[in-house]
């Protein structure tokens, strides 16, 4: 009986052992398989970021920059022009003296732009340059947006835009009693110019950002109010003019950088010279100050980009500054 029992135990023994010895072996080979097979996997993407802050703000110094205002940020922006350095003339002289070398005379214009979503914004802006007063707006959208896999190496944006002068443009008549001041009579679309840009670009690394903008622009008139003689005079540009805006940004710190930028005008400047403009961007807290030194008067396209009267050689160069504040309108998760 007792040899019966040890034999039965040997052999369920003998069977558990088996059990144990193939299920370590299947263990083994699924393991095995396993590990085999995550050699093939296809290893993970990394995650595509957008590539943020080429520029510290809109505007490289004039020309628009890649950048946009944040969707529900309003972003007030407050843009100085004072005289040329010696009034235009090749050489300086008294009146420059008293002048103060162009800081006496100056022009402004006050803007805003507002971030309709992530990808457009609006902006719209008041000016008064010399005898020239009028309204400007414009739409700015971005097409592509470069990303950090660079499967979007580029960032391409276009922008549409608009000004209306409403300057009275008067001259002298000789009436029944003595002369007599009427206002020329100049049609609306006389006063309308219009502009369409392509701005593309890229940042290169945290340091370095460049554009390209190709430009046309189509102004209501090919002539300019003079004001000593009351009359208007043919500027030898055509209507519409084909530009190549170049800008860069090189940052020089964690809050300052470098800006240049060069307009040429590609069918004929007329009487105007292109615009060259260099900066700098300094940014304390909300505030974006930037300094620039430009020959353009004129704070909107269609006015810096084909309405330059000074140039650089015979020092019609002026100092300028954009101040740019933003505002939070709309809480930025409305947007997510």
């Amino acid at each position: 009986m007792v040899i019966m029992k040890y034999i039965a135990m040997t052999e369920m023994i003998k069977k558990m052992t088996v059990v144990c010895i193939t299920t370590l072996i299947s263990s083994s080979i699924f393991a095995q398989e396993d590990s085999s097979f995550s050699l093939f996997d296809e290893p993970t993407a990394p995650i595509a970021e957008k590539v943020q802050y080429a520029f510290k703000t809109t505007k490289v110094v004039n020309l628009q920059s890649l950048e946009l205002v944040d969707a529900g940020v309003f972003d007030f922006k407050m843009s100085h022009r004072f005289g040329a350095l010696n009034s235009g003339s090749a050489k300086f002289n008294s009146e420059d003296a008293v002048n103060a070398f162009g800081l006496d005379v100056a022009t402004i214009r006050l803007g805003g732009e507002y971030g309709v979503n992530n990808n457009l914004m609006v902006g719209l802006g008041r000016y008064n340059v010399k005898s020239e007063k009028g309204v400007d707006a414009y739409v700015k959208w971005r097409l592509i947006h470069q990303t950090s896999d660079n499967k979007k190496p580029l960032s391409i944006l276009l922008i549409a835009a608009v000004d209306y002068k409403n300057t009275r443009y008067n001259r002298t008549i000789n009436g029944i009693t003595g002369p007599v001041i009427v206002p020329w009579g100049i049609y609306g679309k006389q006063r309308l110019s219009f502009v369409g840009q392509v701005i593309i670009g890229k940042k290169v690394d945290d340091y370095f950002s460049w554009v390209i903008s190709p430009t046309v622009v189509r102004s209501g008139m090919n002539q300019i109010y003079n004001v000593s003689s009351e009359s208007f005079v043919s500027t030898g540009a055509p209507q519409t003019q084909i530009a190549l805006g170049m800008g860069f940004r090189n940052k020089l710190s964690a809050r300052t950088s470098l800006n240049m930028e060069y307009i040429p005008i590609l069918n004929g400047n007329g009487t105007f010279y292109n615009s060259f403009s260099v900066g700098f961007d300094i940014e304390t807290g909300g505030h974006v100050f930037q300094v620039d030194f430009t020959n353009s008067l004129g704070m909107n396209e269609s006015m810096f980009i084909s309405r330059n009267a000074d140039r650089w050689g015979a020092a019609g160069v002026r100092l300028g500054f954009n101040l740019h504040r933003v505002f939070t309108v709309v809480d930025p998760s409305h947007f997510k």
